[in-house]
């Protein structure tokens, strides 16, 4: 990425001394949220506390960046944005079956019933660059209307990108049989060796906030399109077939058959999609967001202070927390249980933004 820091660099130097509003900011953004075992357990185990949950959602990103808006001939003609990040992205998404049958797996226990497995994985790590524009508000019979966008550009490293769909039989709960279409550099499941370099990546992301007197809307679609490939990655296609059974996924020779290799891989994430309302008199706000299966509504109020702006918000599901907002600063924190070994659902947003 040291080509893009310096494409940065450059790009930032080109701003004149002429703008009228200039701005250098830093940001920690982090959602993460596992619905069938706190997040800790994901990590270490699923040997805590369980639910039939359907879906695991991460997306943390740490950004800095050069903004400023821009007068020509004095008018308005619109904000840029130009920001270095680096972004780590995880989602599961499974049926309740096999939530069931990775449990009855961690804990050796034996399964009471068939369980039909279906899981999709989509994972990467990556630094990356992104320019972004706003334009100034447009007014429309009291309507006022701006709108936004940005594309980033990645290099992602670590990925990971997987189907699995099969079936567990009642009984031992390692006989199992599924079909496997896997992508990766490093893989998890099967140890299948490879060198793999880094890929490339875009991502378009817009907006579109709208005013009426004391009325706010906002629509955000971030990740709206993308795209990730790479030339050389690492891919596994095949069956495992342990302990045999009447519902078998496929024929193997011994416990797993396929192929694997290296080629070129091309994957997508989800868009997710983000909405709020608010009344600036009352500030009070309704929020809501959905990523695929994931999905959360929130309400928000606010109270402006000597300190700063302070506000408590709720979501649902279960997650409540507080935030700080000031000139230069911003924090907001928010999570489902104040033991953090425990969590299921987190939030942390926090940065520091110098302007002059």
């Amino acid at each position: 990425m040291f080509k893009y820091s310096v494409l940065f660099l450059f790009l930032a130097g080109l701003m004149n001394s002429s703008l009228a509003q200039q701005s250098v900011y830093s940001r920690i953004d982090v959602l993460a949220h596992s619905e069938p075992v706190p997040i800790n357990d994901m990590l270490s185990g699923w040997d805590g506390s369980y639910q039939r949950g359907e879906a695991v959602y991460a997306d943390a990103r740490w950004a800095f960046g050069y903004r400023q808006s821009l007068n020509v001939d004095d008018t308005d003609v619109g904000q840029f944005q130009l920001q270095r990040e680096h972004r780590y992205y995880y989602y599961l998404k499974f049926n309740k079956d096999t939530a069931d049958y990775y449990r009855a797996l961690e804990l050796g226990n034996d399964l009471a019933s068939d369980k039909a497995l279906d899981l999709t994985i989509k994972q990467f790590e990556a630094p990356g660059i992104s320019l972004g524009y706003n334009s100034p508000s447009f007014n429309f019979s009291g309507l006022a209307m701006e709108a936004g966008a940005e594309l980033a550009i990645y290099q992602p490293g670590h990925f990971q990108f997987a189907r699995i769909e099969g079936i567990a039989e009642a009984g031992d709960v390692t006989a199992a049989s599924a079909n496997i279409s896997y992508r990766y550099d490093d893989d998890k499941l099967l140890d299948h060796q490879a060198e793999v370099d880094k890929g490339l990546g875009m991502s378009l992301s817009a907006r579109l906030l709208l005013r009426y007197g004391q009325w706010q809307g906002l629509l955000d679609l971030k990740d709206m399109v993308n795209r990730f490939q790479w030339q050389n990655g690492a891919f596994t296609q095949g069956c495992i077939n342990i302990g045999g059974g009447s519902q078998t996924q496929c024929e193997t020779e011994g416990a797993a058959s396929g192929i694997s290799g290296q080629g070129e891989i091309t994957e997508t994430i989800p868009f997710t999609l983000t909405t709020r309302l608010t009344h600036a008199g009352l500030d009070l706000s309704l929020h809501g967001m959905r990523h695929d299966a994931y999905y959360r509504l929130g309400l928000e109020k606010g109270t402006q202070t000597s300190l700063g702006r302070l506000a408590f918000f709720l979501y649902y599901p279960r997650l409540i927390g507080a935030s700080w907002q000031t000139k230069y600063f911003d924090l907001q924190l928010g999570t489902d249980t104040l033991k953090f070994s425990q969590t299921r659902n987190i939030q942390l947003n926090m940065g520091v933004n110098w302007h002059w």
